[in-house]
């Protein structure tokens, strides 16, 4: 018997920003965030501790911040308390140290222990996950560490939600006063 395990993903915190923010506002499209919970119920779709802890510095009447605590807790992954994953940041700070093609400003920047980017590629790299996150690969930039960039380096996958939704198939419905809308019917 071939079993092929099915790919997972590890979502990053401007897809939650941005998403309750523009196109899937939790007063318009339930349907993207019932989705994420039923991927994550089917083994799909994760995120880490350090997104959990940047998207709860938001405003608590936050739409994202509210809504994160009712997920249950396998949703956000382990970081820091993952010792196999702490000997992949250390690689990824190695090698964000030793580089020479980012700005001073950059590399700092990748490196704040309270910024989720690094802790994504060492969790994807160590267990094997695609990241899925807006920002997009910008190899000339020297202003800002793009996480596709550096995960690329790492050998780490990583792709746009919508990407991801278009892979699962995925129908998402809005509401509009209390009627739902299926996209399909429109």
């Amino acid at each position: 018997m071939n079993l092929i395990s099915k790919p997972k993903y590890l979502i990053d915190a401007n897809v939650f920003i941005q998403a309750k923010n523009f196109h899937y506002r939790f007063e318009f499209c339930q349907g993207f965030w019932d989705w994420i919970i039923q991927a994550h119920q089917a083994d799909i779709v994760f995120s880490i501790d350090k997104v959990r802890a940047e998207l709860e510095k938001g405003k608590n009447d936050d739409p994202v911040r509210v809504w994160i605590n009712t997920l249950p807790n396998s949703f956000f992954q382990p970081d820091i308390k993952d010792h196999a994953v702490i000997a992949s940041y250390s690689q990824i700070m190695q090698w964000n140290s030793s580089n020479n093609h980012y700005l001073p400003q950059a590399k700092q920047e990748f490196a704040r222990s309270d910024v989720a980017d690094a802790f994504l590629i060492a969790v994807a790299k160590t267990h094997g996950y695609t990241i899925v996150t807006y920002e997009k690969s910008n190899p000339y930039t020297k202003r800002r560490v793009l996480i596709p960039d550096a995960a690329k380096v790492f050998d780490v996958k990583s792709t746009m939600i919508y990407d991801l939704l278009i892979v699962n198939d995925t129908i998402l419905y809005t509401r509009t006063d209390s009627n739902i809308l299926d996209i399909n019917n429109i």
